[in-house]
């Protein structure tokens, strides 16, 4: 018995070596035409391009003194995005004006795509083709056969990093900063009690709240909580804007992820969402 179940694993690993190998020089067969294709592409089309150690092929068509994006950015951008023949895939539309927006490092999207918005800067427009494995790969659609080539044409229209997004909504509200801390909390004192009890550490604060994404202005929470203070039961900014106030005062609280839900976000708060909570201190004990 011993040796017939040697026997068996033997074959199976027989098996499964043949099948690794099969499968190895299936995807370099694969590689290999789809490097042919791209460089006959290129040379049809007339293209002078560079390339990325990943392979992807690219060039710079307009140039800008703006900046690369930075993981956690807002990236604004139109593209266009083509088999080799031709056939578009998908694009914004510039007749409307409704480009695409992302926060970089917070986006499922195809390898050669995040690449393509990685090397052009804002404000330059740039032609990218990429090998399949940086596109859908072995993957299918209605649209895009497997093991497809890509051409993008990408403008990165807009760059903001968070303290951007932040310092737009500050001065859109027109309210004067009662203070910036080290921290990069922005606090907007709009209801001033000087005679309410100043929150401390070892309170607990019955605190009103309404939380938006400072990016968009969308709402994602509003309700009452009680906040044990000096506890870090709430994220950072919140409890920093709180120990700030008094009972009775109310504020606006705008802080970076880092004072909030970091690079994971929530189930209602994306990853590198800066944030803005309207508060007002209703008691503390």
């Amino acid at each position: 018995m011993k040796k017939i179940a040697f026997l068996l694993a033997l074959v199976s690993l027989v098996v499964g070596s043949s099948c690794s190998k099969f499968l190895e020089n299936d995807i370099e067969a694969t590689n290999k035409k789809n490097a042919q294709e791209i460089d006959d592409y290129i040379s049809q089309k007339n293209l002078q391009m560079l390339s990325t150690t990943s392979g992807l092929k690219y060039s710079i068509n307009q140039v800008s003194l703006g900046r690369n994006a930075a993981i956690g950015d807002e990236i604004t951008f139109h593209y266009t995005l083509y088999l080799l023949n031709g056939t578009k895939v998908d694009s914004t539309s510039r007749i409307n004006n409704t480009p695409a927006k992302i926060t970089l490092g917070a986006s499922n999207i195809i390898a050669g795509f995040l690449e393509a918005l990685s090397l052009l800067k804002e404000g330059e427009r740039g032609t990218f083709i990429m090998p399949s494995i940086l596109g859908f790969g072995s993957q299918s659609s209605a649209t895009v056969p497997s093991n497809s080539n890509l051409r993008l044409d990408l403008e990165i229209v807009k760059l903001r990093s968070e303290d951007q997004i932040i310092d737009e909504y500050v001065k859109a509200t027109k309210i004067t900063l009662t203070e910036k801390t080290s921290t990069g909390l922005r606090f907007l004192r709009t209801l001033e009690v000087p005679d309410g009890t100043q929150l401390k550490a070892g309170l607990l604060a019955t605190v009103k709240y309404t939380g938006y994404l400072a990016a968009t202005g969308k709402q994602f929470d509003t309700g009452q909580l009680g906040v044990a203070l000096g506890d870090g039961a709430v994220v950072k900014g919140f409890e920093e804007g709180l120990l700030k106030m008094r009972v009775g005062e109310k504020a606006t609280l705008v802080f970076p992820s880092s004072l909030g839900y970091g690079v994971k976000g929530n189930t209602s708060i994306p990853p590198y969402a800066p944030l803005i909570f309207n508060v007002e201190i209703v008691s503390a004990k």
